[in-house]
């Protein structure tokens, strides 16, 4: 009996620094890009919240949470919506910038290895790999939303 292997349709979301790679799944829409309102006391990754569908939504700045430079946003970014994977009412979603428009591709064990000269990332990435011989971030989407929930938490103090 023949096996497919399995693939999962994903999206790679272009920043400054690399790229992340998530299941198409997890993005709700790719809305263009807008300035957030900062918030106080918060890290330089969080650059603020941003009104989507009469929601509030903080925006991340991906290349900033793994200590990468800060680099001025260009005129082709974007801002990934990303579900929360906690299922939390209160925030269901977060933006992730991105400095143009993610692509598809689809993700299969065939397709993705773990890069052998992982870069120290950090808090934020669970794996660094490769996708077709590009490397690619798969970002910690429970640790982001528990780094985001603290970041609000003591913006608001």
């Amino acid at each position: 009996m023949n096996q497919t292997p399995l693939e999962v349709r994903s999206v790679l979301l272009p920043v400054h620094n690399g790229q992340l790679l998530l299941p198409n799944v997890s993005v709700a829409e790719v809305a263009a890009y807008r300035e957030s309102i900062e918030l106080p006391n918060s890290p330089d990754w969080l650059l603020g919240m941003i009104s989507w569908r009469w929601k509030k939504i903080p925006l991340v700045c991906f290349d900033t949470l793994v200590g990468m430079p800060v680099q001025k946003t260009g005129v082709r970014a974007r801002i990934a919506i990303c579900y929360t994977l906690s299922g939390d009412s209160k925030q269901p979603f977060l933006g992730i910038l991105t400095q143009s428009v993610p692509h598809l591709t689809r993700a299969s064990e065939a397709l993705i290895v773990s890069d052998p000269e992982p870069a120290e990332l950090g808090e934020g990435v669970m794996q660094q790999v490769l996708i077709n011989g590009e490397k690619a971030w798969i970002p910690d989407l429970d640790a982001l939303e528990v780094m985001i929930g603290s970041a609000l938490a003591e913006a608001a103090e």
